[in-house]
């Protein structure tokens, strides 16, 4: 975060104002004061554009409709969503993606590779929900209601997020922690190296990859 004044810069301010009249002094602390409102505004609002990979240049202060609409409107183009359905996935992965600090294509990636935005999809192994989360394991990372499938979003994101952390500790760089972290996502961190299950994690490497592609053409 960047600092809002120097303590020198108020002393010298302070120096300049004396001999001044009261009223003038008022005026130039209240001024200032209007300064560093501005500031801090703009300030929170750079992280937050950062927080979900909006570029810089986008407007200023959007708001969160418009955000979510854009958002929106991606899934829709990449990935032929409806859009309903596109508007109501739209705002928990954009939340979800501030909360993980994970970009928000990367998050509609794995939901589309895992259950195609199906808010109730089952496997056979037990897993549900958008995020295919298994609650047998991940209930007690992630708290209960796996069923709900916005919680169940939130869940995915975490997970992939933890792996995220761990795999960076070994991995030499951000590029072959994320792939680690989507390897293990799938397999399991675990099993991410076993041979036998090398092929499967690869495929599912290739198919997010090609997801996060299809919503960059559209971006």
């Amino acid at each position: 975060m960047s600092p809002m004044m120097p303590t020198r810069s108020l002393a010298r301010t302070s120096r300049a104002a004396n001999g001044t009249a009261r009223g003038g002094a008022l005026l130039a602390l209240v001024l200032c004061a209007s300064a560093l409102a501005v500031f801090a505004r703009g300030d929170a609002e750079s992280r937050h554009r950062a927080a979900l990979n909006i570029p810089a240049a986008a407007v200023a202060q959007p708001h969160w409709d418009e955000e979510r609409g854009a958002f929106a409107a991606r899934l829709v183009r990449g990935y032929r969503l409806r859009r309903e359905v596109a508007d109501e996935f739209a705002g928990w992965i954009l939340e979800a993606s501030a909360r993980q600090s994970l970009a928000p294509e990367l998050i509609a990636s794995l939901v589309v590779a895992e259950s195609s935005f199906r808010k109730h999809a089952r496997s056979a192994m037990g897993a549900t929900g958008p995020a295919q989360v298994r609650a047998d394991l991940w209930s007690s990372f992630c708290g209960g209601f796996l069923d709900d499938p916005e919680h169940n979003l939130y869940c995915g994101a975490q997970i992939l997020a933890h792996y995220q952390d761990i795999c960076g500790m070994d991995a030499a760089t951000d590029q072959e922690a994320g792939a680690c972290a989507l390897r293990s996502y799938n397999v399991g961190y675990g099993n991410r190296q076993n041979a036998y299950f090398l092929a499967a994690a690869a495929r599912y490497e290739a198919k997010i990859d090609r997801y996060l592609r299809l919503l960059e053409e559209v971006s």
